[in-house]
């Protein structure tokens, strides 16, 4: 059953960021072929902006460096799923077509712990995509859906070192069990999701420039779903057992120090509202796995009384209450 999984399981991924080295133009990319709906409306703010997808959102963050060129559709990480149909793949085709975007044909496969046909593509910036046909559609997958029929997102693809220690590590803080399949191949590590969708690994030698935690990049991240009586209790786990990094990329700019040796940890979010939160507690509200890929949890209100449909809470709805709880202000405009 959807609603009888373990304490602070994920149940869906509600947002992501990636990183762009011309903003205007990702915007006006992700416009055309997600259909995004960019948020302030106007003119993008020079550092970052965050665009309204059918079901979700997710954001374009300037960089200081120059990103990696592509190593062509399906290739690089990480990499982001959106759900479709598998009736509208064709029409999908025609729409990447229509705007040169540059992908592969279908691929049927079963290999990333589920059956499906997925198309991949790249954006402007080299940061990988697919549109994701899976053979079983989860309930809500497709939730207000627009005229280019793209659904929530599907799936996150990243990379590992150790993939027992990732399982390990999803299972303590993510309450998430690896999937058991034949059909999984053996450099993959597939976590599926509560309501929909799946966390993959993949086995690499060592993490790309594209991932958070080697401190070249800053807040390119995925933000994971809870329940709301499970958003506390889970950073209270992490906060308990893993050291914060100091390291702030919009202070320090690139990260000068050993990053292969650190391990996971949590960190400063680096929003208005996760600068005023690590003022008044002292610990970050990002987390960074072993192998430097960057989180935060979601809250998600259930709607209807199933996670199958969520209403979204971020970290400014529960702050004050639980500072003030434990004595301490909130002085969310301060920063």
């Amino acid at each position: 059953m959807l609603e009888d999984q373990r304490p602070g399981t994920i149940y869906w991924i509600d947002h992501y960021a990636v990183g762009t080295n011309n903003l205007p133009v990702w915007v006006d990319f992700h416009e055309r072929v997600l259909g995004a709906k960019t948020t302030p409306p106007g003119r993008p703010n020079p550092m970052n902006i965050f665009q309204e997808l059918s079901s979700g959102r997710h954001g374009g963050f300037v960089q200081q460096e120059t990103l990696p060129r592509s190593e062509g559709p399906g290739k690089g990480l990480p990499r982001y799923g959106f759900f479709i149909r598998t009736e509208d793949v064709d029409q999908h085709l025609r729409h990447l077509d229509a705007n040169n975007v540059p992908h592969t044909d279908p691929v049927r496969t079963s290999a990333d712990g589920e059956d499906g046909t997925a198309i991949y593509w790249d954006d402007p910036d080299g940061n990988p995509f697919e549109f994701w046909a899976p053979s079983y559609l989860p309930a809500g997958a497709m939730d207000n859906y627009g005229p280019l029929k793209i659904g929530r997102i599907s799936h996150g693809v990243f990379e590992s070192r150790d993939l027992q220690r990732t399982a390990d590590f999803f299972d303590r803080y993510c309450a998430l069990t690896p999937l058991v399949s034949a059909d999984v191949a053996a450099d993959t590590l597939v976590l599926p999701l509560a309501a929909g969708g799946r966390l993959v690994f993949k086995k690499t030698e060592s993490p790309g420039i594209r991932t958070t935690g080697r401190g070249v990049l800053r807040d390119v991240h995925t933000a994971l779903v809870v329940r709301p009586e499970d958003f506390w209790p889970s950073y209270e786990r992490m906060w308990a057992e893993l050291p914060e990094w100091e390291f702030d990329a919009e202070r320090d700019g690139i990260y000068a120090g050993d990053w292969q040796s650190l391990p996971a940890r949590t960190a400063l979010h680096p929003s208005p509202a996760g600068r005023a939160w690590h003022a008044a507690w002292g610990r970050g509200d990002d987390w960074i796995d072993p192998d430097t890929n960057l989180f935060h949890f979601f809250g998600g209100e259930p709607v209807g009384g199933s996670m199958v449909k969520y209403e979204g809470h971020s970290i400014d709805d529960y702050a004050q209450s639980y500072l003030e709880a434990h004595g301490l202000q909130w002085q969310r405009g301060r920063t």
